[in-house]
């Protein structure tokens, strides 16, 4: 039997180890502060007060011994069961810096007892009947998970007997009485008590298709509360005995269906399993992009999208319970297609083979530059590019069985590549000859935009007029400055205007044949190669356009390097900043850096003198100077930079651009970066 008497004092000062101890509430070290309740009854919990508490190892009650058993609250609190062995005295902490001995004595009150707790089984509402002696004494009665009945609520209350309504929200465990004092008795029953839960019994149907009716059978559900279906989605039960009807929607999952009670204890069902899509035949396996396409089968209405190889289709021309129509997305290719809910299920289908274009005739062998070429064939709309060699060719008219292209100047004799919409490509058979005399290009160099280009080769009397690209690339801008001409070499300027970087000169013979000069790189920055190893070039995406700064933003000026995001300065900058940094993301490595030099490309309108930029390969382990790089201008133009390395480059640690700016603010709104690399020595 547990017994207890009416608290007399709720808790006392504990000394420690000095006669002189602090006795601020709960600072710093290993400290008790008070403890409580005392008197306390036995089997009922003693509850101890101050600081680091979490670290005593054991309490020493007279005629118990040492209690290790110590239900740990945290590093303020903790508490133990007093056992009913224990005598009146003072109590001991032992602690890994000594021992902590209360300066009073801990008593015990007599005889306030539960004698029995009846039912001991029952259902929420149920009368509960407590009996034990000096019950008038008790404040409430506590069920698990902190459910409390209060005095006021009692049905009846004498000296040996409580009686009260058992809460809907009551939980199957030990009850206990209270008597709602600062720190309080808590005597708790001997036996624990069984509250009816609710059961669930079935849920059906199972399997379930999405969108229709699902019914949960049990018992007792007056006492739920809620239903989670799979995939989370929550119902509210208003009320409910043995059967609960739920109108799904096309989102829930397969999993258990979990029914909350009104005490907080969950029920779950037997698995749920869902009603899949079901293909019984296709139209056809051969297929055209952007053709039609039918799938015939069962429960097609619950599919949401369809997956094919490289292309996803979410809209469908028709859709019913049996069947579904579409149109073939332009991108897909060969492959199975997946068929998929919004339940998150899936079914796969037959794989697909998709239709290539085939060419069975040229409307001639041999053709000059700008004419029309007709190709004849089957599917040749799924084309959407004609290349002769390296050109493209301008497609000007075309159907299922012809089409027209204009060939390029430039074309290259031999075989058609043919590129159609999903990506694919197809070489024709027949081959075409370029009707056109040019001279023979054996090198061709430049010295950059305005700066020399140098032609050599055979037969380079047969050029009158070299055209280069506008910025659109179109060839507008004609070549008026020349420098020596001959069979063999002719010299000409780059104009202001045209088109920079990788270019590719037209000329035009005396004859009036065009073609194409090989490709030479005219750029004021040095060329990105296939050596090249680029750490970020800002584009976006990965870590291209991470920062912890602002000094820099990322956009793509009129005045860009390539026509693609670069980082641009920003005004009102201060202190020491981070501009582009990455600690994560692809981050290259090298095995030998003394093969390599670091670059960057830099175009400055407004210097900003004084700022030291630097740049970590490997976080502080490897940090490069890159000195006052903003203290000049470019004269509007791009150039690149270079700069010594060494040390570890493995892509690990923190990579970053930082600047340290003199006192007050500057303005870097004038200042441009792209490129940054590594290239070879």
């Amino acid at each position: 039997m547990a017994c207890l008497m009416l608290l007399s004092c709720l808790s006392f000062t504990a000394c420690n180890r000095g006669d002189e101890e602090d006795t601020n509430q709960y600072t710093g070290g290993i400290k008790l502060n008070v403890f409580g309740p005392s008197p306390v009854a036995r089997g009922g919990e003693l509850r101890f007060l101050g600081s680091g508490m979490d670290q005593v190892t054991a309490i020493v009650i007279p005629g118990s011994g040492e209690l290790t058993d110590i239900k740990v609250i945290n590093s303020s609190e903790i508490r133990i069961t007093v056992p009913q062995t224990a005598e009146s005295g003072l109590l001991v902490l032992k602690t890994p810096n000594g021992d902590i001995t209360t300066r009073t004595k801990l008593t015990f009150t007599e005889p306030i007892s539960i004698e029995s707790v009846s039912p001991l089984s029952f259902k929420a509402g149920a009368t509960l009947t407590i009996k034990g002696e000096y019950l008038n004494l008790i404040k409430e009665v506590i069920f698990p998970e902190n459910v409390v009945v209060l005095q006021k609520d009692f049905i009846s209350q004498t000296r040996y007997e409580i009686q009260l309504i058992v809460p809907v929200e009551a939980a199957p465990g030990k009850v206990i009485i209270s008597d709602g004092a600062e720190i309080p008795n808590w005597i708790y029953s001997d036996e624990e008590l069984a509250v009816t839960q609710p059961v669930i019994t079935s849920v059906a149907p199972n399997p379930l298709k999405a969108g229709t009716k699902l019914t949960i059978t049990g018992t007792d559900f007056d006492l739920a509360a809620k239903v989670v279906l799979p995939g989370g989605k929550e119902i509210e039960i208003e009320s409910a005995t043995d059967k609960i009807e739920i109108t799904t929607d096309k989102t829930i999952q397969e999993g258990k269906v979990i029914l909350i009670a009104k005490s907080g204890v969950k029920v779950e069902s037997e698995e749920l399993q869902l009603v899949k899509p079901e293909i019984t035949a296709l139209s056809a396996t051969t297929v055209k992009n952007n053709g039609t396409f039918k799938i015939t089968g069962k429960n097609l209405d619950l599919v949401s999208e369809i997956e094919f190889q490289n292309a996803t289709l979410t809209e469908f021309t028709a859709q019913t319970e049996t069947s579904i129509d579409l149109l073939l997305p332009a991108t897909a290719t060969d492959g199975t297609f997946v068929l998929k809910t919004e339940s998150g299920t899936s079914v796969t289908g037959q794989s697909l083979t998709f239709k290539q274009p085939a060419v069975t005739a040229f409307s001639a062998e041999s053709i000059k530059a700008k004419q029309n070429l007709i190709l004849t064939g089957t599917d040749l709309d799924l084309v959407s590019k004609v290349n002769f060699g390296v050109q493209e060719g301008v497609i000007v008219e075309q159907t299922a069985t012809k089409l027209t292209v204009t060939v390029p100047v430039g074309a290259a004799n031999g075989a058609l590549t043919l590129t159609t919409i999903n990506g694919s490509t197809v070489t024709t058979t027949q081959e075409i000859k370029i009707d056109v005399t040019l001279p023979v290009i054996t090198n061709i160099t430049s010295e950059g935009p305005g700066g020399k280009i140098t032609v050599e080769g055979s037969e380079l009397s047969l050029i009158k007029t070299i055209y280069l690209q506008d910025k659109s690339g179109a060839y507008t801008i004609k070549v008026t400055d020349y420098g020596m001409k001959s069979d063999t070499k002719v010299e000409f300027y780059h104009v202001e205007g045209a088109l920079t970087g990788n270019i590719r000169p037209m000329m035009v013979t005396v004859d009036g044949d065009e073609g194409l000069m090989p490709e030479v790189y005219c750029g004021a920055t040095d060329q990105i190669l296939p050596t090249t190893i680029m750490i970020t070039n800002f584009n976006g995406g990965g870590n291209s356009q991470s920062t912890w700064g602002n000094p820099f933003g990322f956009g793509t000026p009129e005045n860009s390097l390539d026509g693609t995001p670069c980082m641009i300065g920003n005004s009102n900058v201060s202190g020491w900043v981070w501009s582009w940094a990455a600690n994560w993301g692809a981050l290259p490595s090298l095995d030998d850096t003394s093969k390599y030099v670091l670059k960057l490309d830099i175009r400055i309108t407004t210097p900003a003198p004084g700022i030291s930029v630097g740049m970590t390969l490997k976080g502080w382990d490897n940090n490069v100077t890159l000195g006052n790089i903003f203290d000049e201008s470019t004269n509007g133009r791009w150039i690149t930079l270079s700069f010594p390395i060494s040390g570890v480059v493995d892509g690990t640690g923190d990579w970053g651009i930082y600047l340290s700016c003199p006192a007050g603010t500057h303005d870097l709104s004038g200042i441009y970066i792209d490129n940054l690399r590594f290239d070879l020595k």
